[in-house]
């Protein structure tokens, strides 16, 4: 399996410091091969011979172990990244600073992500596609009342969130 590993909460606020140099030999320490990181952000692209549940099961592990604390990750193959860059749906924003992608574990309940889809957030939007909430933040995600929201629902599982830019390079670090 070759795969883009995204943890949650890593390298921001304080106590969160992952290096990468660490999260790469934690990896391959795991068996993990042809890892690669990018940049400070908590994400890396590998290839392991393990399925997703068991991979899952030992990198959580050996993260809560090391950091001394759980810490929320999710995968996503090579092709289910394709299928996240097919599926956009706001093609015509031209920054990847103001594309936002949240990455679910699981799909979400409708009722749940109802109020985000439906709601009024002036030129803001968003549209849920599988595991997947596509934002536009033409202002950006600082100020942003839909991101404010989002991060608010109380969606299960693992929810993380990357910035088109950082979504264009692990596609690309995959078919690298």
């Amino acid at each position: 399996m070759r795969a883009a590993l995204l943890l949650r909460g890593v390298n921001v606020g304080k106590g969160n410091a992952l290096p990468m140099a660490d999260l790469r030999a934690l990896l391959e320490e795991l068996g993990c091969t042809d890892v690669r990181t990018y940049l400070q952000s908590g994400n890396a692209v590998l290839s392991s011979r393990r399925g997703e549940a068991a991979l899952e099961k030992a990198v959580g592990a050996a993260l809560a172990k090391y950091m001394g604390r759980p810490i929320d990750l999710t995968f996503r193959t090579g092709a289910e990244l394709n299928a996240v860059v097919d599926a956009n749906p706001f093609v015509e924003v031209d920054d990847p600073t103001k594309l936002v992608v949240t990455f679910l574990s699981e799909a979400p309940p409708e009722a749940l992500v109802a109020p985000l889809v439906k709601g009024d957030w002036g030129t803001e939007r968003c549209r849920v596609i599988g595991r997947e909430i596509f934002a536009s933040l033409p202002d950006g995600q600082g100020r942003s009342p839909l991101a404010a929201a989002l991060g608010k629902t109380k969606l299960p599982g693992t929810v993380t969130t990357r910035n088109w830019r950082t979504v264009l390079a692990l596609r690309e670090m995959l078919d690298g």
